[in-house]
């Protein structure tokens, strides 16, 4: 593609046709991507519909179009992700967001509005995205831990851009609750859901590309959320709530009696999954 021979329409329509095959959303691939080849988002890409790309930003879209025709996610191309209010800093370290996820940030969110600085724990935090976006949503005192150090790497990327003069954010090296001290008003958890029927039925093309710890919860896919489940009420405090992520059938797998917690509710998502349960301590 020669940024000098091709609109900006047409390079998009021209990767369009090529992504068609390996993507359900070959348009929205394209203007992404050669969105960020322009140094633009979206809205700037269609003001320049009628433009010249030019050669530089026509070669840097052709190499992300390769990328993407290997499969590899655009978030992970473009390095960037929008989830709830903000766009975050995501690659191969961490688990992309996903729009379901924002249940729990929503959840949060509406239990925080009557509260002062509340403490809040976001394990298996990933990039961050749960946990901040619940302090975007309402101020808290933030705790993120990952058993990745690498994932906490990019957490802190994320932490430092969306808020910069914060001086209550803390991160923590964990596997679960091992290195995690004191008591929280909300705990959050998108933990690893997958089971071993799934990972080889659904870790396939895209998938791929992300860390699969983030992925394997063990051979039902229950095994680590059960582990959180378990021990959550101890770093809880009274009246505190946890709200977990679920897989699509992790509701099957809930026992009604953990210890010094109660479910309160099975929180579906917009196409009526049972995407997350609501925990409270007793």
């Amino acid at each position: 593609m020669n940024g000098t021979a091709f609109k900006v329409s047409e390079l998009i329509g021209k990767a369009a046709e090529k992504l068609k095959n390996i993507s359900e959303t070959p348009r929205l691939d394209a203007e992404i991507l050669l969105a960020k080849a322009l140094g633009t988002n979206r809205f700037g890409l269609f003001t320049k519909y009628n433009e010249e790309a030019g050669d530089k930003a026509a070669e840097l879209f052709a190499s992300f179009l390769e990328r993407r025709m290997n499969f590899e996610p655009v978030a992970y191309i473009t390095n960037e992700k929008e989830f709830f209010e903000d766009t975050f800093f995501v690659d191969s370290r961490v688990l992309i967001p996903r729009p379901e996820s924002e249940f729990i940030v929503e959840k949060a969110a509406d239990l925080l509005k009557n509260t002062e600085k509340a403490d809040v724990l976001d394990i298996c935090c990933g990039s961050g995205c749960i946990g901040l976006s619940i302090k975007r949503a309402g101020g808290c005192r933030l705790t993120l831990s990952d058993i990745s150090e690498n994932a906490l790497e990019v957490a802190k990327i994320n932490a430092a851009r969306l808020f910069p003069a914060s001086t209550d954010i803390s991160f923590v090296q964990s596997d679960l609750f091992s290195n995690i001290s004191g008591k929280f008003d909300i705990i959050t958890a998108n933990p690893p859901y997958l089971s071993e029927k799934d990972m080889k039925n659904f870790v396939v093309k895209e998938l791929e590309f992300e860390p699969e710890n983030a992925f394997f919860g063990g051979k039902t896919g229950f095994e680590i959320t059960e582990k959180i489940l378990y021990s959550v009420h101890n770093f809880l405090k009274s009246g505190g709530y946890f709200i977990t992520e679920l897989g699509f059938e992790g509701s099957n797998f809930i026992n009604k009696n953990y210890d010094g917690i109660e479910l309160t509710e099975i929180i579906k998502d917009y196409s009526g999954i049972n995407r997350a349960a609501l925990f409270r301590k007793v």
